[in-house]
């Protein structure tokens, strides 16, 4: 990681647990890398008369330690030399090093802007942390484009220069991490197509989504635990309070989230789990939150469904989303719930998928959505007024719009 980036390691987000290789994967993938073979080769090839260029490859060679200058001539280090015969962990210094090669690669490359090596190690740091960021997930890499639209306004002096070179910029930086075998390239299928183009707002966005590898995140777990950062790994936020495994598990996939929540409720008792997971949905103090706590109270089993039953007894916003979180299980019948219950669980629950960004593509799972922008303006739920607005600023459908705006509008005039 860059030494110099200005976000210091208490500044980030809370990162999500990620799942790491095995050894014996962790070392085949390193066998496959090019680009540890390229390094290899380059160590193998030197003839003791030959200058060295300014390009990636021999840059990256001494930025990791396999090379140095000795009478403007580039000679294996004697000490690194078993370093060559350890696929994984020449493989990580590699990935840890390649920050201090980026004027190699804008050397070989004249589109690359000729600032990009003096930014590149904050500008990699930035790209590593966005993709650890969404633990597996794959990242469009339409989005990823914002991290290039910021680097030519970071010094004060190169304000104002196009972007479209960092963009590109960009693109050879993940073709060098595709080489390396640091991130795989994915092509979104029709469905993700649609859901990028409705998120960026162009008819034809780039159908490339990006994610690191498993020996990827094994390299920069570990960078960024030896530097400080609380980077948990599967499985080790099990004893942790489930308010701070709701934090780190934000950004998870429903696969890790599924298997932390286990790991979370096989390390107490399901009467202690149920317990706790009760009582932060209780607490909770976002939609969000109280979606996750029920997720806990139905890995706790039958303790669980009875605690459950309590909150529902208790009534409030808690209470009427444990009503139709029942309901869902058939645990109470539906002709049991009360229109309040329907209407704030369902406003609530809306609220959640808008904090995850989804709520037009849940709405569209609801069938009659005039109906349900109606049970939100009945509902009395904090979160209304503001889903109203989202639905009238983003629905593609303009009678939905429209309507939610008319509600709106009748709820503030009240």
């Amino acid at each position: 990681m860059c030494e110099d980036c200005e976000l210091g390691y208490d500044d980030l987000p809370a990162l999500p647990p990620v799942q790491l290789p095995s050894a014996a994967e962790a070392l085949a993938a390193a066998e496959r890398s090019a680009a540890v073979a390229d390094l290899r080769r380059y160590v193998a090839e030197l003839d003791g008369t030959s200058k060295p260029d300014l390009t990636l490859l021999p840059r990256w060679a001494e930025a990791a330690g396999l090379v140095r200058m000795l009478k403007g001539t580039h000679v294996p280090v004697k000490k690194n030399a078993a370093l060559l015969k350890q696929p994984a962990e020449l493989w990580a210094r590699a990935f840890e090093t390649l920050g201090e090669a980026g004027y190699g690669i804008a050397a070989e490359d004249d589109e690359v802007p000729f600032e990009f090596g003096m930014l590149f190690p904050d500008f990699l740091g930035g790209l590593q942390l966005a993709l650890y960021s969404a633990a597996g997930t794959p990242m469009p890499l339409e989005l990823l484009y914002g991290l290039a639209d910021e680097m030519p306004s970071m010094p004060a002096e190169l304000e104002g220069r196009a972007d479209s070179r960092w963009r590109h910029g960009l693109r050879v930086t993940l073709d060098v991490l595709d080489r390396l075998g640091a991130v795989e390239r994915i092509v979104a299928d029709a469905d993700e197509l649609a859901k990028l183009a409705e998120l960026t707002g162009r008819p034809e966005p780039d159908p490339t989504l990006i994610r690191l590898t498993p020996l990827a995140l094994w390299a920069l777990n570990r960078m960024l635990r030896e530097e400080g950062a609380e980077a948990p790994v599967v499985g080790e936020l099990a004893p942790a309070p489930l308010e701070t495994l709701c934090v780190h598990l934000a950004e998870s996939s429903p696969e890790i989230t599924h298997t932390e929540l286990a790991a979370w409720v096989a390390h107490r008792s399901p009467a202690d789990a149920a317990t706790e997971a009760a009582e932060f949905l209780r607490s909770a103090e976002s939609p969000a939150q109280r979606l996750f706590a029920l997720l806990a109270l139905g890995m706790a089993g039958e303790p669980g469904l009875a605690a459950a039953r309590t909150v529902r007894g208790e009534g409030g916003i808690a209470g009427a989303i444990t009503a139709a979180w029942l309901a869902e299980r058939d645990e109470i019948v539906t002709e049991a719930l009360t229109a309040e219950e329907m209407c704030v669980g369902m406003t609530d629950h809306l609220a959640a998928m808008n904090e995850l960004g989804v709520l037009i593509a849940e709405l569209d799972l609801l069938g009659d959505q005039a109906a349900v922008v109606g049970a939100i303006a009945a509902a009395e739920h904090p979160d209304r007024l503001h889903l109203l607005d989202v639905i009238a600023q983003e629905h593609p459908d303009r009678k939905i719009a429209e309507q939610a705006r008319k509600a709106r509008f009748a709820l503030r005039t009240n």
